[in-house]
């Protein structure tokens, strides 16, 4: 059976029943969103006293996951992006429920300085004290989508923003984003949107944009990797493709740089108070 087909239920009842195993007593249990979590997580969590798992269901199945099993298991965690948490100062307060950083795990690693300039300095010849200034102009580019999709959670406007391709409606290298056309493909496809009227959108994001967030914060990964991608394909002339810059990014990751988040600290501060421990010392 493909990851994909599994049934909530039915990992739930895998998890159980690897929990219950004896051979298991001891060993953490990370949840996870998604597939390219387990790859990333995998390498970064100690792999003989853990075991990483994604929860079909996303955010909020992962959530329900880790409070079903902490009553039969105490050595239960979930890690999960923060999306606009942070921005809302509504952070989780569920036991064993840890979030990114930043907005998503892609922007927690796009933010290391440190990372940034491996992948930039092996793919391209911008000077190193240009290359922060890429990153922020990325950020810039796309701030209109990214309020759209912050409105949208905040209001539950029901916009849809899948497979909606923003790389085309960019123009680089000056960073001009057709904001317009964006908002009117999403529109286009969003039959149940609670709000249609553009102007009123565009006068609610100006109202966000007074709020002044950390782009960090806001700004979906994602959507900021895409338009890298973009950069290093037609400026750089590097051919990779979004997946392509994706792993390149979690491979550069390291351990000793994820050492220095928030989200590290957090778990180890559980780990210690549980007397177990998640990661290789």
């Amino acid at each position: 059976m493909e990851s994909q087909d599994i049934t909530y239920q039915e990992k739930l009842n895998d998890i159980k029943f690897n929990i219950s195993h004896p051979k298991n007593q001891g060993i953490n249990f990370v949840l996870v969103e998604g597939d390219s979590d387990i790859r990333l997580f995998r390498k970064l969590f100690d792999s003989d006293k853990c075991k990483v798992e994604c929860v079909p269901g996303g955010k909020p199945k992962v959530k329900d996951c880790v409070a079903e099993l902490l009553p039969e298991y105490a050595l239960i965690v979930g890690v999960l992006d923060a999306d606009f948490s942070h921005l809302e100062k509504t952070n989780e307060e569920k036991d064993n429920i840890f979030l990114t950083d930043y907005h998503d795990i892609e922007m927690t690693i796009l933010a290391q300085d440190e990372v940034l300039h491996a992948i930039l300095l092996e793919y391209s010849d911008i000077p190193k004290n240009e290359q922060i200034t890429l990153r922020d102009n990325i950020l810039k580019s796309i701030e209109k989508i990214s309020y759209l999709k912050w409105l949208n959670d905040r209001e539950t406007l029901k916009l849809k923003f899948k497979e909606t391709n923003i790389k085309n409606l960019i123009s680089l290298p000056e960073f001009q984003l057709n904001f317009n056309e964006y908002l009117s493909r999403i529109l286009a496809k969003s039959d149940s949107a609670v709000i249609k009227d553009k102007d009123l959108i565009l006068q609610k994001i100006n109202e966000l944009t007074q709020l002044s967030p950390d782009l960090l914060q806001l700004t979906n990964g994602h959507d900021a990797l895409q338009l890298f991608t973009k950069y290093l394909r037609d400026i750089v002339n590097v051919k990779l493709s979004d997946k392509n810059v994706e792993s390149i990014f979690r491979m550069v990751f390291t351990t000793n740089i994820f050492r220095q988040t928030n989200l590290f600290e957090a778990i180890k501060s559980w780990a210690n108070k549980n007397n177990t421990q998640l990661f290789t010392t």
